[in-house]
């Protein structure tokens, strides 16, 4: 077959890597967000939010262009289906103008239309790039032991993703010192992790981690306490990695901005290996003594943010 996966534009290095270790195939990027490989078989991806088999893809210049390139592809469809598109960028259409005009390309090959069909095919528009399939999966990224919501959430996807760009090892201990509602240690507890420990001075969110962490049967270590508490709780170097995310807005800017001192201040001496830290700002001058070693630009919806991977 031949595999589209769309994942977060900037992590498709994250993508390709978890394709080849459990795929054991080469994908290439083809544009933001989207990865391309072939496979006769499929397993689980948690890197990723779409996935569909890939009928056509090609450039167009405008909506009579792409509608003239649809017309040239021979849609081989058993029983029934229904066409779907998700667009990003500007353009003079709109998504459902192009799910019926694409619909009626079909539908005159002598096909049959049923808006309740499961045989979707996904028109995937990203500027001036247009994929067409047949869809598999999407909304991956939302996962389903995710009941309960803190502000500031991240997705699955992105959580696993930190995993992997920090290296993570499942019998390593790993801290996240924001845990909100706990989507980085039950990632980390999804393949394996059992040293996992997250602190939140919110009750509302150690109690998000709670339940969440029930539903997906993973074993956390919540602790209802202040950034301070990190060096009570942990010796010295005995942390493999942190991993979190901390946002600053214009609202409580400085308060954010404090709170990030105060984490750097307290993880340096408890941590063995890394700090990796998901921000909305470039944190650089706050990272006091830590060695940078790389910073990842990520995009999620009209949102940018930047992973900062820091060493000791």
């Amino acid at each position: 077959m031949k595999l589209i996966v769309k994942t977060i534009e900037g992590l498709e290095k994250v993508t390709i890597d978890e394709i080849k270790e459990k795929l054991k195939v080469n994908s290439k990027k083809i544009t933001k967000g989207v990865v391309y490989f072939e496979s006769n078989k499929l397993k689980e991806l948690r890197s990723v939010n779409t996935i569909y088999e890939l009928i056509s893809k090609f450039r167009f210049k405008n909506k009579n262009d792409l509608i003239n390139k649809t017309k040239k592809i021979k849609f081989n469809i058993k029983n029934d289906f229904v066409v779907r598109c998700d667009r990003e960028g500007d353009h003079k259409f709109s998504s459902l103008e192009l799910e019926k005009d694409i619909g009626e390309v079909i539908y005159e090959q002598g096909n049959k239309v049923n808006l309740k069909s499961e045989n979707i095919i996904y028109v995937d528009i990203i500027e001036d790039y247009c994929f067409i399939g047949r869809l598999i999966s999407k909304d991956l990224c939302k996962r389903e032991y995710k009941l309960r919501i803190s502000q500031n959430t991240i997705n699955g996807c992105l959580g696993y993703s930190l995993l992997k760009l920090a290296n993570y090892k499942k019998n390593e201990n790993l801290v996240d010192p924001l845990c909100k509602d706990g989507v980085i240690l039950i990632e980390a507890g999804l393949i394996g992790g059992k040293k996992l420990f997250g602190l939140d001075n919110n009750l509302y969110h150690i109690e998000n981690s709670n339940v969440n962490s029930k539903l997906a049967k993973v074993k956390l270590n919540l602790i209802d306490e202040n950034l301070n508490f990190l060096e009570k709780k942990f010796k010295k170097k005995s942390v493999d990695k942190i991993i979190t995310s901390v946002f600053v807005y214009t609202k409580n800017k400085q308060k954010s901005i404090d709170k990030i001192k105060e984490l750097i201040r307290y993880s340096k001496p408890i941590l063995k290996k890394n700090l990796v830290l998901l921000s909305n700002i470039n944190l650089d001058k706050y990272k006091d003594k830590f060695i940078l070693k790389s910073k990842i630009k990520i995009k999620i919806g009209e949102n940018n943010f930047i992973i900062h991977i820091l060493g000791i």
